[in-house]
């Protein structure tokens, strides 16, 4: 049967710790140099936790009443079981139990903390302990040439380990930037209501949305969607350029939402980085119900007539580089009941895993019919639905919706 070891990956140094085959076993971790892993971090206590294994051989970690508590794959414990691969955090440093010759981690690894590429030694080598002496020699961080430098397998892991962390960091990153960069509060006007979701893949992308007025004619509604190219913290910061950049378009010149949009897609060829490919739309709304939209790219637009119980998918949202990159607007007039659906050109990329058929326009039809009586807000719920059960529950891209509707 293999034996168990504990892989240390911290903000500077990395290493790990073979613990001792049968019997019973304790591993201090703390800041104090006669812990057998000594965290070398201002956040870990001098006695920070230890983890134990008892005689049948289950494993357990439990806090010693540190300052900055103990967590298990991010959650604040006090003593729990512990499993292979669960990861243990004191402070920055994280702590693995594998079993000796597994190669790297059965499943992404949960955390937030950013180590650097690994590093030639480990957190310090501890004092021998108070316990049996064959049990202390094998407690010791192991950095000799014949360990870690020479163990491709244990390299291996921790390499993979580090790339995990970098990858659930830029997540977080883009997860807090996209809900931070989109608008705190829809603008609203009387006679009208407004709006807005963003769904799909919690990654995020480059989608935006926004609703606002114009100063030039105050009781208009205005909405703005679109998407740039790309995935990650580059394609959050680059909508959020073009968000505010459609918005100071607007603010700047009076004009068509044709006419905006074009200069908005001037503006972003100039701004962003070559060979971005934007996607852009912009309504305008009055109370009256009048409405002109201009839209290029993949952006789509859906309109269901109360009066007719019909609903008329104006534009189906398409893929960005579908569509021809000229602008096109189109014109409706909104009635009592009436609702109109916009959509980001994420809803015309996604593509059903299974067999790659994209949502299309009878799909939009289909979630925007079953809940086209509803308020706008059940109506955007049944479209993320219809977006989500499309993408068999696994969607890679995120996509937009906004929907407009008189006030009662």
């Amino acid at each position: 049967m293999p034996g168990w070891r504990l892989i240390v990956v911290s903000e500077r140094e990395h290493g790990f710790v073979d613990l001792p085959e049968g019997g019973s076993a304790a591993v201090g971790l703390g800041r104090a140099p006669d812990n057998d892993i000594v965290i070398k971090d201002d956040m870990a206590s001098r006695k920070h936790a230890v983890i134990e294994r008892d005689a049948e051989g289950s494993f357990r970690v439990r806090d010693l009443k540190s300052f900055n508590g103990t967590y298990l794959n991010e959650r604040r414990i006090k003593d729990e079981p512990l499993g292979p691969w669960d990861a243990v955090r004191v402070g920055r440093t994280k702590v693995f139990l594998v079993e000796r010759g597994e190669a790297a981690p059965p499943a992404p690894v949960v955390g937030a903390a950013l180590p650097p590429a690994p590093g030639p030694s480990a957190p310090g080598a501890p004092a021998d302990g108070d316990g049996p002496p064959e049990a202390n020699a094998t407690r010791t961080m192991d950095v000799s040439e014949g360990g870690l430098l020479a163990s491709r397998e244990v390299r291996r892991v921790i390499d993979d380990l580090v790339r995990r962390e970098r990858e659930e960091v830029e997540r977080e990153t883009v997860r807090r930037l996209r809900d931070e960069s989109a608008p705190a509060v829809l603008a609203s006007v009387d006679g009208l209501v407004a709006r807005a979701r963003r769904f799909g893949s919690i990654d995020g992308g480059g989608d935006f949305y926004d609703v606002f007025t114009d100063p030039g004619a105050p009781g208009d509604l205005l909405v703005a969607l679109g998407s740039v190219s790309g995935v990650g913290v580059a394609a959050c910061v680059a909508a959020c350029v073009a968000r505010h950049g459609l918005r100071g378009v607007v603010a700047a010149r009076a004009g068509t939402p044709r006419e905006h949009v074009d200069t908005a897609r001037e503006l972003l060829a100039r701004t962003l980085h070559p060979g971005s490919a934007v996607s852009l739309l912009l309504a305008r709304v009055t109370p009256q119900g009048l409405v002109r939209v201009a839209t290029t790219g993949g952006t789509g637009v859906a309109h269901y007539h109360a009066a007719t119980e019909v609903i008329e998918v104006v534009r189906p949202p398409a893929r960005r580089d579908e569509e021809a990159p000229r602008t096109v607007e189109h014109d409706a007039t909104l009635k009592l009941e009436d609702r109109l659906l916009l959509l980001s050109d994420g809803a015309g990329s996604l593509r059903r895993p299974s067999d790659q058929q994209p949502l299309g326009a009878d799909r939009v039809r289909e979630a925007f019919g079953a809940a086209a009586l509803d308020g706008p807000k059940e109506l955007l719920a049944q479209v993320a639905e219809a977006f989500e059960r499309h993408a068999e529950g696994a969607p890679d891209r995120d996509a937009s919706a906004v929907v407009v509707a008189l006030a009662r």
